[in-house]
This record gives C-alpha cells, sequence and structure tokens, in this order.
C-alpha cells in the first residue's frame, strides 16, 4: 500500500518541476544572469512623471495606450522634463505576476524586469504588462521585444555549452 502511494507523490512532485526554456518565445524563458537590457535612442522623460511608455514600437503618453495590448514602461527615480541617453542597463532580476484588476472581467498579466546601470543613471525598472478577459493570454520576452520596437533590446547571456 505505501509503494503505490509514494510512486503517486513522486510523479505529482515531479510534474510541479518548472521546466526552464531558452527561447524567449516560451513562457518557461528564465532571463539568465548578466543579461542586458539596452536603451537604442534617447528618450524624453516628460513633465511631472517618471517613466517613458512605449507600446507597439512607439513612444508615447500611457494614458493614450490600450490597456489589452502589451505596454512597457520604463521607470525613474527623478521626475522630469528630462532626456534619457542611450545606455546598456544590467538586468538584477525578475518578477511575473499576474491577477484580478476588476473581478470577474479584467485579468492583468506583467514581468517586471528590475534595472541596474553602470552609469548612475536613476533607472529603476522595465515594467511590461497587459490586461486580458479572464485568464486568456500571458506574453513572452520575444512579445516583450516586438512591443519595445527598436527602442530597446535585450540581449541574454546563454550559458556557453559544455565543452565534452
Amino acid at each position: 500500500m505505501k509503494i503505490p502511494i509514494l510512486l503517486l507523490a513522486s510523479l505529482i512532485l515531479s510534474a510541479c518541476q518548472s521546466m526552464h526554456s531558452n527561447d524567449p518565445s516560451q513562457l518557461s524563458f528564465r532571463v539568465p544572469a548578466g543579461s542586458t537590457l539596452s536603451l537604442n535612442k534617447a528618450v524624453e522623460i516628460p513633465a511631472g512623471k517618471t517613466h517613458v511608455y512605449v507600446q507597439s514600437g512607439r513612444v508615447g503618453a500611457e494614458s493614450d495606450g490600450n490597456l489589452y495590448d502589451l505596454g512597457c514602461r520604463l521607470n525613474f527615480k527623478a521626475f522630469g522634463p528630462r532626456t534619457v541617453n542611450p545606455e546598456v542597463f544590467n538586468i538584477v532580476r525578475t518578477a511575473d505576476r499576474e491577477g484580478w484588476e476588476s473581478r470577474p472581467n479584467i485579468y492583468f498579466y506583467s514581468t517586471e524586469v528590475f534595472l541596474a546601470s553602470e552609469k548612475n543613471t536613476d533607472v529603476i525598472s522595465m515594467l511590461c504588462r497587459t490586461w486580458a478577459v479572464p485568464p486568456s493570454f500571458n506574453f513572452s520576452y520575444a512579445d516583450m521585444e516586438q512591443t519595445l520596437g527598436n527602442y530597446f533590446t535585450f540581449a541574454f547571456n546563454f550559458p556557453a555549452p559544455a565543452k565534452q
């Protein structure tokens, strides 16, 4: 009797293991240590704001965006107006979240990429987020790259293959 229970328990536990992928288009992708996010063009932080918003490859006002389309905001500590020049930011860690924005009609998905600057730019993070009709859509890093257009580029630091 104990052996079938142990087998069943081990099967259930092994099914809970996360399967990581090295493909940014997969939802199971995890950003490897040492990866970066590059700001490729100078961007303007508007007066009274602490972020730059990008949706569909264009910089604009977050209030003009479509909440049901993926949008990303680069967050800073200091208020604008000011210009942030191109720079490569180190990815410190990431956090995925999902939950109800307004139950039972609107669900949200978000990925926050926490950043650090070697030039002491006051960057905090890149937060990408979308709303969905419960729960029907999530997004990948490849989707984020498409949304960011040519303003931002991820460089993922994949480990070198083991020598045999």
